[in-house]
């Protein structure tokens, strides 16, 4: 939740935009059964180039060839023109569960 919004007036250099200061809550456990580390690489490796359809950026973030992740991508149902940014939390971890066991460690 947004605790205060800061204008843009309070920083030096001034953004073009204000800011706020949030207040965030740990959850208990994850939101997504799946392991830490496979998905915060596999998410990384996602968002690695920005604009870019998500069969590429997996490709060069997880240095792997371009047909294995079309194939990866299918089988979590994800079209691969899609952006690392449209993905919802549930289908990143429908992606990470169909990661094949070799990749994104």
């Amino acid at each position: 939740r947004i605790v205060q919004r800061v204008p843009a007036a309070a920083f030096s250099p001034r953004p073009k935009v204000d800011s706020a200061i949030l207040h965030l809550r740990v959850r208990p456990q994850s939101a997504v059964a799946v392991d830490p580390a496979r998905f915060f690489a596999v998410v990384r490796a996602g968002f690695s180039q920005k604009r870019k359809q998500i069969h590429n950026s997996l490709a060069a973030g997880l240095q792997l060839d371009k047909a294995t992740v079309q194939q990866w991508l299918a089988n979590a149902g994800i079209d691969p023109a899609r952006r690392a940014e449209t993905l919802s939390l549930d289908e990143w971890g429908v992606l990470c569960r169909a990661c094949p066991a070799t990749d994104a460690k």
